[in-house]
């Protein structure tokens, strides 16, 4: 894996500056422009939301905004601008990382070296910087990348990164891994993580997970053509009537 400040010291080296950033407004305090397409989505959102809020969190997810909007506007991503989405993709902070890390995510299918950043997250000692650089991959995510913290993160030390590993390789399609998945389920000893990965795994290997839970009764959990899961129980009368196959193709309609 790269390691983070050589990375850095490289991206600063092929960084090119766009003499247009320079006439972008500016507010805020914020380093970047503060009009671009995913600050004012966010903005938006903020005035729609319900409940408290959080002055130094929107604050704070607003400059992260305006570093991807800058880098995404000007072609060009930055040492500095990388290290805004990074930081806040390792945020405990839940606003921050829930959406940094969509963010880091697009930016590693456009520049390796944001998927870099991600491997170099991953090596961290902290279990949620780990679980977030695996939220952080993508489907444009580089291939070797994805595939290495995925496996790696399966036999994470910590479980919520191993439930978090196999449920990104149910959510990006990875069925090449799901020899490793149903290994890691083997030694799971953690009933949550176990639940979990189970279900990822049957997702990804089987499409559908049936289970028989109160007399008379069948629970069907289907994947579905989004990528998605959905769930009802089904009479054991129904169940006969229909199959399997019936049953299925109601649930993805």
């Amino acid at each position: 894996m790269t390691d983070g400040y050589s990375a850095m010291q490289q991206l600063g080296r092929h960084s090119t500056e766009n003499p247009k950033l320079a006439e972008l407004p500016k507010s805020g305090g914020s380093r970047y422009m503060s009009t671009g397409p995913q600050h004012e989505r966010y903005a938006a959102w903020f005035e729609r939301r319900r409940g408290p809020r959080d002055a130094q969190d929107e604050a704070d997810l607003l400059a992260i905004a305006d570093a991807y909007d800058a880098a995404i506007m000007s072609g060009s991503l930055s040492a500095e601008q990388l290290e805004s989405v990074v930081e806040g993709a390792s945020s405990p902070r839940g606003l921050l990382r829930n959406n940094a890390t969509k963010l880091l995510m697009k930016l590693s299918g456009r520049w390796p070296i944001a998927a870099d950043a991600i491997s170099n997250m991953f090596c961290s000692r902290q279990a949620h910087v780990r679980f977030a650089a695996l939220c952080s991959l993508g489907r444009e995510t580089p291939v070797s990348v994805t595939e290495a913290l995925l496996k790696a993160g399966l036999r994470d030390k910590s479980s919520r990164v191993r439930w978090k590993a196999a449920d990104r390789a149910n959510c990006l399609e990875r069925r090449n891994l799901v020899p490793e998945i149903n290994a890691a389920l083997n030694v799971e000893s953690n009933d949550k993580a176990r639940r979990s990965i189970e279900l990822d795994l049957r997702m990804l290997r089987d499409g559908y997970w049936v289970e028989h839970e109160s007399p008379g009764w069948t629970s069907v959990t289907a994947r579905l053509h989004n990528g998605g899961i959905t769930c009802r129980a089904v009479s054991n009368d129904e169940f006969r009537a229909k199959g399997l196959e019936g049953i299925l193709a109601e649930l993805r309609k």
